[in-house]
């Protein structure tokens, strides 16, 4: 008799057996029958997933642990009897089954992701291949701690859904912009517009692709000075004169006028301790290169050394006016785009995440929305 037959047959044998305590255990012995052998067939695979989807909710914690050691590496494990142990209860069951198994297609996985908890989806982040699809369910449920993970194997494929998905997460993806910046997974917009979440090389490579596009679009036009922008005197001398009272509260609020950029973000602008993304800014207003260094130094003279200021001014002395206009309509397009997290995040009980000195006057006393054509009253023309 073959080892085939004797398998069918003890099959049937045990599940016609009598006595719960009996066919509870009756699915761990029908599977370490199944993984013995070294192929099955259509009759044999229809056999053993008809027995697991009968008992396997009678079948102890236990023994479905060990079912799903076993058959997270069998070969033509059947995909039903698979799906059912990843969607265990137990996350021990579904452990072994979502870190190894070959047999769970994209849906199975990403409905996986849904679930969690975190530790299943890290997991299946450390799976041989991910599609894109699965990366991008990813980047709508992990926490940062597990898309970390995920960037560091550095053979994913990120989709601009997936990076839609993440903007939309805006915590997470303060956190994860260096890393895909690094990746140079982010098209320029989105490099522009995270500007300010980037560490120095982020920034640098920012930069340079707004360089380029500035040089593209002078490029194309006829007249280069139509790609200036020039403020009113009296914006200019204003937001200076604030930088140099030593109120970095009121400056935040006049930066936030000129450029038409929300509080906080005026906030995180003159709190970070990098400096670029002021020096963004004061290019962009078109401040003189005496003004620019007056404020870099009343703000960052106490707190940077010599050269870190030198290297910021280099900076500013490099950085075209145009390409630092890119970078900043960027922000206010972000700013305008809607966001339905944003109306909660900004609830009464709300804590601003940037508290530094700049935040003072601006978080009590916060400015009224401004209208349509507010910003291009600040400029001359």
């Amino acid at each position: 008799m073959s080892k085939k037959t004797i398998y069918s047959d003890s099959v049937v044998s045990l599940s016609e057996g009598s006595g719960g305590s009996r066919k509870s255990r009756t699915l761990l012995a029908a599977c370490e029958l199944y993984v013995s052998m070294g192929s099955h067939d259509r009759t044999e695979r229809a056999i053993f997933a008809e027995l697991a989807r009968q008992l396997l909710p009678e079948t102890n914690t236990e023994d479905r642990r060990r079912i799903s050691e076993l058959l997270a590496t069998a070969q033509e494990a059947p995909p039903e009897t698979l799906r059912a142990l990843a969607r265990d209860e137990d996350p021990v069951v579904a452990a072994p089954i979502l870190a190894a198994s070959e047999g769970l297609s994209d849906c199975d996985l990403v409905a996986a992701l849904g679930r969690g908890p975190e530790g299943l989806r890290r997991l299946i982040a450390a799976r041989p291949a991910l599609s894109e699809p699965v990366v991008t369910a990813f980047f709508s449920t992990a926490d940062a701690e597990t898309l970390e993970m995920l960037l560091d194997r550095g053979d994913i494929s990120i989709s601009s859904d997936a990076l839609l998905v993440l903007e939309n997460r805006p915590d997470v993806w303060r956190r994860l912009a260096p890393r895909l910046t690094a990746l140079k997974a982010l098209p320029a917009s989105l490099l522009f517009a995270s500007f300010p979440d980037l560490d120095h090389a982020g920034r640098m490579e920012a930069i340079a692709a707004a360089e380029t596009r500035a040089l593209a679009e002078l490029a194309r036009k006829k007249k280069p000075n139509t790609l200036q922008t020039a403020f009113k005197p009296a914006v200019l001398h204003d937001l200076v004169a604030a930088a140099l009272s030593g109120g970095v509260a009121a400056f935040a609020a006049n930066l936030a006028y000129a450029l038409a950029l929300p509080a906080d973000l005026a906030a995180q602008i003159v709190d970070d301790t990098g400096g670029e993304t002021l020096v963004i800014c004061l290019r962009a207003l078109g401040l003189k290169d005496e003004d620019a260094a007056r404020v870099l130094v009343r703000l960052y003279g106490a707190k940077r050394s010599l050269d870190d200021l030198r290297s910021l001014l280099a900076l500013f002395d490099r950085l075209t006016p145009r390409a630092a206009t890119i970078i900043v309509s960027a922000w206010n397009e972000n700013a305008l785009a809607p966001q339905p997290d944003r109306a909660i995040a900004q609830a009464p009980s709300h804590t601003p995440q940037f508290s530094g000195a700049a935040r003072g006057d601006t978080a009590l006393k916060p400015r009224p929305a401004l209208p349509d054509n507010a910003r291009k009253s600040r400029r001359t023309g």
